[in-house]
């Protein structure tokens, strides 16, 4: 029986930005997954197995998918955040950042999932799925230390911005570390001006 790989997912942001330098100064402290994860993104379908000699049919069909959903309109897409929000998760308390996603994203976002899923032979391994989809900052396991960055992430998230994006991005799992496989479709590089009226 083969080995099945695991994959997920994400929209990454350019990161030569304050506001992803301070997500990432932030997650650095408080986020123990930074190591094995480093790239700064947003996950759209969450981690699903599906067996080796599928990948490359599944990364064909989904260029092909975002190829003809943003039909080289790669210009100027950001995604705003509005506010900090903590999820619980079994024991784990998760501190994140609360993007605020358009029509067009979860459209988009609605169809990468359905072919996702369709790749996965175990019906038990199906995905839930959730469009709540949210960017990581922090990671805890007690109250205390929850409360105190909360009150940090309040003072250095105080402006809410918009990121850039960079790419959707297909993230594979290696020896526990999750690694950029392949950029589905790219994004064109904002220039300064137009980031700084998106602020506004």
């Amino acid at each position: 029986m083969s080995m099945n790989t695991k994959y997920f997912l994400g929209l990454t942001f350019y990161p030569d930005n304050s506001f992803s330098k301070n997500i990432e100064s932030f997650r650095s402290r408080f986020d123990p997954k930074f190591q094995t994860n480093p790239d700064l993104h947003l996950p759209i379908v969450p981690p699903f197995e599906i067996e080796p000699s599928e990948a490359n049919a599944l990364r064909q069909e989904l260029v092909e998918e975002l190829e003809s959903f943003f039909f080289e309109n790669t210009a100027n897409h950001v995604m705003k955040f509005s506010g900090i929000d903590v999820h619980e998760y079994k024991k784990n308390k998760i501190l994140y950042l609360n993007p605020t996603p358009n029509e067009e994203f979860l459209l988009c976002q609605e169809s990468l999932f359905a072919i996702c899923q369709s790749y996965i032979n175990d019906r038990e391994k199906k995905m839930k799925d959730s469009q709540k989809t949210f960017l990581t900052i922090g990671r805890f396991q007690d109250g205390p230390d929850l409360h105190l960055s909360i009150e940090m992430a309040k003072k250095e998230f105080h402006e809410f911005t918009a990121l850039s994006y960079q790419s959707i991005c297909l993230f594979s799992k290696n020896n526990g570390v999750w690694y950029r496989e392949a950029d589905l479709v790219s994004f064109e590089k904002p220039n300064v001006s137009f980031l700084h009226s998106t602020v506004a």
